[in-house]
């Protein structure tokens, strides 16, 4: 029997390989070496043709899952060339045999390559001018890359490009290399309306939309940290980024998901063909993924040793430094990188506080200046290996640590109480923390593979990170009494995942499903010397298993998508050891999500509906408790629940004008109030609790024209909640609608120089229980580009006015807590690159577990 099973195995995988296709991705490629390298792809037919004749013939191409003849179509183009079959032999021959040719690349204004560009040769007279001596002679059309080659038997000749919303192009040139043509947008009156061509940058893409940074003026804005923060409907708000109206998304850079924010300060925006960004996420990712940015880079070049060195210094109250240096070598299929970046950092904010608090029958009023500084120098490196042994099968493994070197917190909070309208008392609370270097590291490994039709996606992740803390708090007041607090915290969080995607083409789309699993260690002490907050000692061990499948139809002008995920999740808590039976839960849910999507010229459109989750990060679920004040404690809540919400998404696109609106319910939100902790010592407690359900509603519409070298991009947004918070003990209904806009002014001086003014406004509004107070902020940069893009030089000055403040009030049953916050967020700063070589990454691997490193 188990000879039986093994012939039929090798009967099946010769009928595999018998059948499997060619996915290839060309980049200015010879022709020649392109057809040698189709031909050594394949066993039953051989390619005949001469090396010489075709060799200065260029290919750029991408194309997947096609047979032989369909992929030499491909390559070939619209080059003059015949292909004949004899049996399994395949001949290609140039049909114009002139030696010399006219070689040459089309670009727009700028820089990038125009693709079915029209290019004729003619006598050397005007072909415009009606002189029957200007004859045409032969002619091409460009390629992706902009690239045209056509042989010609005439030294001298007249050359036009004409594209479809550009600037004919005529010029006198001789055979050989003429270099590059750049085209200038075509300007025409329509009654008296000025009409400009150009690359539509906003295209439709499953559950969001696609932005063309290559063919748009943010494509060298320096790295792709600098892009995202110019993306439409993506804020940049204390280093990380947020989606309007769905929260802070996961990035992936060509499918490997970004951990490290110093991955997008290495990636250069000059690499990056084009950003989805997706704010209806479908069934393969994570439930609790709220939004989706997918970073697409342009096809990696050359071989060899590369280098990337960038160097970013500002000031604000202090200055600060961030350099990276990263070293690729690439041969043949193997690709080794190295990293290493070096964080000198400081934070600092200023803060005006005041809480109110009513405990038994006592009216408190707390006023606090609080000023905070924050210290550290972090070293971190990584490193890794990919392998392709063929476009169809690609390995990867990576590693990356860091090392701290020095991390300290110093706060010199001064406080006056007032108790029932009367002087209570003073005190000075000094806040020292020591952050010690403990291990903190990742590993990942990927397998990326094509075996017939059928596409593999395997990951799997590691990863490990210990901190240890000591804060030392000391109380001076006359009135109340000197205090000192002494506490070490130790927390050690454990991971390991994997994540299996397989695709199939089935009718007219695709079929794709898989399975992610994770398991997950979080471990935290907390001991307080004086026993002035209580000992806490928590363990949690949670398990997610997932399983999902997914369907992409395209049909015509329409694309229709259905997912459908489901996880299992056990968790168990241990307090001191011992298991506890209630915060230990078991959850079983099903997340679908539907989306239909319609496309026709420059207008697209897609309702789109999904179902997410959003687990409790590991530090909400602690018992942990954090000495604030004298009357006030910070802590987690075992008995927190998961908040689950439901999306409804319409998405709209003409050209450079983009509107999104949307409805969101999540039930059994969570969110942090205030409540008594101790009533005789009249003590209250902020900890993180459920609450029935909030609606959210929002609106976004995006504006991109270009006005010559002016090009605007403005941003308005509406966002809403419906939220019963005086049932909750607020003093009043919060549902004070936010509205906010964003102008991001672009003027190009020169093709390498280019400056940027933005002004960003928010009004004031309402979530949760929170009034958000609004905001006005004004930056400028001026960036430059030297030798070919290899160095660059941008100078930046952000919060000019120094009005970006935070402010905010926070209610809740027992009294309310109002904060007036400076960040320090004006500042000015020079950031320099260098790059040699540079190749983008081939490592493809995604991770696994995304989402619980996130909660860790």
């Amino acid at each position: 029997m188990k000879q039986y099973l093994f012939t039929a195995l090798l009967c099946a995988l010769s009928l595999c390989a018998q059948a499997q296709r060619l996915s290839r991705d060309y980049q200015n490629e010879s022709l020649s070496k392109v057809l040698e390298d189709l031909n050594a792809a394949t066993s039953d037919q051989t390619i005949y043709f001469i090396y010489d004749e075709l060799e200065d013939f260029t290919v750029t191409s991408h194309f997947s899952d096609l047979p032989l003849k369909e992929a030499i179509r491909e390559v070939i183009g619209f080059y003059p060339m015949k292909v004949t079959y004899d049996d399994n032999r395949i001949f290609i021959e140039c049909t114009q045999k002139e030696d010399a040719k006219v070689i040459g690349r089309v670009v727009d204004a700028e820089g990038q390559p125009i693709e079915f560009a029209n290019v004729s040769l003619h006598g050397a007279a005007d072909p415009n001018s009606g002189d029957r001596n200007s004859t045409y002679i032969n002619g091409g059309v460009s390629n992706e890359n902009g690239d045209f080659v056509i042989p010609c038997r005439e030294k001298k000749i007249m050359l036009k490009v004409t594209y479809v919303g550009y600037k004919t192009v005529t010029r006198h040139v001789s055979v050989g290399n003429i270099g590059t043509v750049t085209l200038q947008p075509e300007t025409f009156m329509v009654k008296g309306v000025e009409v400009k061509g150009e690359i539509p940058q906003y295209k439709m893409a499953q559950g969001g939309m696609t932005v063309d940074v290559q063919h748009s003026i943010l494509h060298d804005i320096g790295t792709a940290d600098d892009l995202l923060s110019m993306i439409p409907m993506v804020q940049s708000k204390d280093g990380k980024f947020e989606v309007l109206a769905k929260g802070e998304p996961e990035i992936y850079i060509n499918n490997k998901k970004v951990r490290d924010p110093s991955e997008l300060k290495q990636l250069k925006s000059v690499d990056i063909k084009s950003v989805d960004v997706i704010t209806s996420p479908g069934a393969k990712y994570n439930a609790e993924v709220n939004a989706v940015i997918r970073i697409k880079t342009l096809k990696a070049q050359g071989e060899g040793l590369s280098l990337m060195v960038t160097s970013d210094t500002w000031k604000n109250n202090k200055w600060n430094n961030y350099d990276d240096l990263t070293l690729k070598y690439r041969t043949g299929g193997l690709e080794a990188f190295a990293n290493v970046a070096l964080d000198n950092g400081h934070y600092s904010n200023d803060q005006d506080l005041e809480q109110q608090l009513h405990i038994k029958k006592d009216f408190f009023d707390v006023r606090a200046g609080l000023p905070v500084r924050s210290t550290w120098t972090t070293l971190q490196y990584k490193g890794g290996l990919s392998y392709d042994f063929n476009a169809d099968h690609s390995l990867g493994l990576s590693f990356s640590s860091q090392k701290m070197f020095y991390n300290k917190f110093k706060s010199d909070m001064t406080q006056h109480y007032l108790k029932n309208g009367a002087f209570y008392g003073d005190v000075l609370l000094k806040t020292d923390i020591d952050e010690l270097d403990k291990p903190v590291w990742e590993l990942n490994t990927y397998y990326v593979g094509k075996v017939g039709k059928l596409d593999i996606d395997l990951n799997a992740t590691m990863l490990q990170r210990k901190t240890e803390s000591h804060l030392n708090q000391q109380e001076y007041s006359q009135e109340l009494g000197d205090r000192t607090i002494t506490t070490l915290n130790n927390e050690d969080r454990k991971m390991m995942a994997g994540k299996l995607v397989l695709s199939y083409p089935v009718w007219k789309g695709v079929l794709s499903g898989g399975t992610e699993a994770t398991s997950t260690r979080s471990y935290g002490r907390n001991v307080n010397q004086e026993n002035i907050i209580p000992e806490t000692d928590n363990e949690m061990k949670e398990k997610n298993i997932a399983g999902f499948a997914e369907y992409e139809l395209q049909l015509g002008q329409w694309r229709l998508n259905a997912g459908l995920r489901f996880e299992h999740v056990k968790a168990d808590y241990y307090l001191f050891g011992k298991w506890q039976q209630e915060p230990s839960r078991t959850y079983n849910d099903w997340f679908p999500n539907l989306s239909a999507a319609w496309q026709k010229d420059k207008w697209s459109a897609q309702l789109s509906y999904s179902k997410r989750i959003t687990r409790p990060p590991y530090n909400m679920l602690t018992s942990m408790i954090v000495y604030d004040s004298r009357m006030f404690y910070e802590g987690g809540n075992p008995l927190l629940r998961p908040s689950v919400r439901q999306s409804v998404d319409l998405n709209l696109t003409y050209a450079w004008l983009t509107f999104m609106a949307g409805f969101t319910r999540e039930n059994d939100l969570f969110t942090h109030i205030g409540r008594v902790y101790d009533e005789e010592q009249e003590i209250a407690i902020f900890q993180p609790m459920n609450f029935d359900h909030q609606d959210r509603v929002y609106a976004t519409l995006v504006a991109s024209p270009k006005f010559g070298f002016w090009q605007p991009t403005a941003t308005l947004h509406y966002y809403q909640q419906m939220f019963d918070a005086e049932a909750y003990g607020a003093p009043k209904k919060l549902n004070k609608p936010e509205f906010s806009f964003d102008l991001k002014s672009w003027f190009v001086i020169h093709p390498t120089m280019k400056a940027l003014v933005q002004m960003s406004y928010s009004g004031s509004n309402h979530w949760a229980f929170m009034y958000r107070g609004s905001n006005f902020a004004v930056n400028a940069r001026l960036q430059k580009s030297f030798f070919n893009e290899r160095l660059s030089c941008t100078l930046y000055a952000n919060d000019i006015f120094r009005t970006a403040r935070t402010k905010m009030t926070t209610y809740y049953a027992i009294g309310l807590t109002d904060q007036d916050v400076y960040t320090y967020t004006q500042c000015v700063g020079l950031t320099l690159s260098y790059n040699f070589n540079v190749s983008r990454s081939k490592y493809k691997g995604s991770g696994a577990g995304n989402d619980e490193k996130n909660r860790l």
